[in-house]
């Protein structure tokens, strides 16, 4: 698809889901010559580094195109999961989820090590830097795109997913590393529909709110999961916001119900 063809499905995603913030087109840079002139940079308009999550909030609330590079990415996890930086040995992840607490022992944090080591790690070279910018007036073609929403637009866009393939979609999630890793780069590695609980790298940094989770879509899915909402929505079973049903006549509790015994008609 060419550039105004991702700008109409981003805006037709706004529409029939009525989201909240823009979806965000999220494009892996090879080399650093492939980030244009005419997009925001963090250590030119702040003078400082940011976290990827950081963008992403920016492209779905500004409105920003953001290029963020290995040497702008101020988070020590996503420089090591993007392959911008790299450990002596495994171990030394191992030690590092332990000390933060997120595992009681040394077996457990292993095998959540090698989770995302295999899963959700690109290779040192692979990636120079990532491209964000908010898909319905996208400036970059994506690699992956982030919707941000409550849990009814997601399972709508789950509906979208399974409406062209069938079965049902599997989830693989650590609680760790979210939108910058379950997010874009296992979605990226495996190219599969992904479903994504923010962490608090998110929620703390990126101003992700409590009642928002993230769907995650391989660039090249997501023409077939919004068609497929389309589908669904057109048969007039599901739609948003979720129509309630409020023809019955309502039960009230004793007191309402004295009450009306000595009401007087006028």
């Amino acid at each position: 698809m060419d550039i105004d063809e991702w700008r109409s499905v981003g805006s037709d995603l706004m529409d029939i889901l009525r989201l909240e913030t823009y979806p965000v087109a999220v494009k892996l840079v090879k080399s650093d010559e492939e980030f244009p002139s005419n997009v925001r940079r963090p250590n030119k308009i702040f003078g400082f580094k940011i976290n990827l999550c950081q963008a992403f909030g920016m492209s779905r609330r500004y409105g920003w195109t953001m290029g963020v590079s290995k040497d702008e990415c101020s988070c020590n996890f996503a420089r090591f999961l993007y392959g911008w930086a790299s450990l002596d040995s495994e171990d030394i992840l191992v030690d590092f989820l332990l000390e933060a607490g997120f595992f009681k022992d040394r077996e457990a944090a292993s095998r959540g090590a090698k989770f995302t080591v295999e899963n959700c790690k690109l290779k040192p070279g692979e990636c120079q830097g990532i491209l964000t910018s908010p898909l319905n007036r996208t400036k970059i073609e994506p690699d992956v795109v982030l919707i941000y929403g409550n849990p009814t637009q997601a399972f709508i866009l789950v509906h979208g997913y399974l409406y062209n393939v069938g079965g049902a979609m599997d989830i693989q999630y650590t609680g760790r590393h979210a939108s910058c890793a379950h997010g874009v780069i296992q979605t990226y590695l495996s190219q599969k529909f992904n479903f994504v609980l923010p962490d608090e790298g998110d929620k703390i940094f990126a101003a992700t709110e409590d009642h928002e989770v993230i769907v995650a879509v391989p660039a090249k899915m997501l023409s077939d999961v919004v068609n497929g909402v389309k589908e669904i929505f057109a048969k007039k079973v599901m739609r948003y916001p979720t129509p309630i049903y409020m023809r019955f006549q309502p039960e009230f509790p004793e007191a309402f119900k004295k009450l009306g015994e000595k009401l007087k008609e006028v």
